[in-house]
């Protein structure tokens, strides 16, 4: 796959992304084994700038699974794969169904940037916009609080799905702050709603949907400071590393960019945990260990998307909010 996105959007595939080739095609992925001799859907393209769309001559079958190919010009080269998509299926078997909406805790702050959904199994590129809604505590929807799809921000799993809040909100001082206020206000209640509609990989809609509740609580608007964290060093070679921050982190950024590392600076193998909230991490070694540190990649981030190296939503008059040059930051028992 070459970062091309491909979704299916009332009866035509719609591609976007860089560069895309002078040649491009669609056709069922049963006949990928075909090479140069491949046999397209009979169709026709409109392309405009960075996007390109597909209509089929004749109406879908529900549930096909196609493939977009492409290549550089009039050759025998073969065609390369770009992206998939499924036509969406009619009596199909729902069985996907959502496994956690993060953040993982009872509360957020006023200025939540990210919310992600995972699934338990893959799903289709293309069918989130309209299906996941922000709800204020009668159940209204609070419109414009979520910053409109596509591109979706899947992993590479096509299970979990970043939702952006809407980042113009967000910012003080910029115009759709200034006209439609934050997206969300301290001691609110609001609700991640996830529709039915969300289409796995193989077309079939969910098998129910999922909602998750938050308390809105003040906005956090600082620098992530390790020198806040409260380390508790192993006091054996096969104790855990223990550390509590200062506030609640991103997850899935924990996982990416919190690592132990040896006097030598070698990653540690181990198991890390975080728990629920977010805000206390644990590593347990998997062999003896002389000596321990903890690495921070700066780009570590808490839910509002400020990280260690700079604050989202940075007051330009405060000095302590200014940005920091390094890439990474090194914790030590010293």
């Amino acid at each position: 796959m070459t970062g091309i996105r491909a979704a299916w959007d009332h009866g035509a595939v719609i591609l976007r992304g860089p560069d895309l080739p002078e040649l491009l095609a669609v056709a069922p992925v049963s006949a990928l084994g075909l090479g140069a001799d491949l046999i397209a859907t009979a169709g026709t393209w409109e392309r405009s700038g960075d996007g390109a769309r597909f209509t089929p001559r004749f109406g879908a079958v529900p549930g096909t699974r196609y493939a977009v190919v492409g290549r550089a010009g009039d050759s025998d080269d073969l065609w390369q794969e770009l992206a998939r998509v499924s036509v969406p299926g009619t009596g199909l078997e729902p069985r996907t169904v959502v496994e956690t909406i993060e953040p993982d805790s009872e509360w957020v702050p006023a200025n939540l940037l990210r919310l992600s959904v995972t699934f338990s199994a893959a799903m289709e590129e293309g069918s989130a916009a309209g299906n996941i809604h922000l709800l204020d505590e009668a159940g209204s929807e609070l419109r414009g609080t979520l910053l409109e799809m596509p591109p979706e921000l899947w992993d590479r799993d096509h299970r979990r799905l970043t939702v952006l809040l809407e980042p113009g909100r967000i910012k003080r001082g910029l115009e759709p702050n200034q006209q439609a206020g934050p997206p969300l206000r301290n001691g609110d209640t609001v609700t991640v709603a996830v529709e039915v509609g969300l289409r796995d990989d193989r077309g079939a809609p969910l098998r129910e949907g999922a909602r998750r509740s938050y308390r809105v609580g003040p906005s956090i608007r600082s620098r992530v400071d390790p020198a806040l964290w409260e380390v508790r060093w192993p006091e054996r070679d096969t104790d855990p590393v223990d550390v509590r921050f200062d506030r609640p982190l991103d997850a899935a950024l924990v996982a990416r960019f919190l690592r132990v590392i040896d006097g030598r600076g070698i990653r540690v193998p181990g198991q890390a945990s975080l728990d629920q909230e977010a805000r206390r991490w644990t590593f347990t070694p998997a062999t003896s260990v002389d000596s321990v540190r903890i690495s921070i990649d700066t780009r570590l981030e808490d839910v509002a998307g400020n990280s260690v190296r700079r604050v989202f939503d940075r007051d330009l008059q405060r000095p302590e909010d200014d940005s920091i040059s390094a890439a990474e930051i090194i914790l030590s028992p010293e």
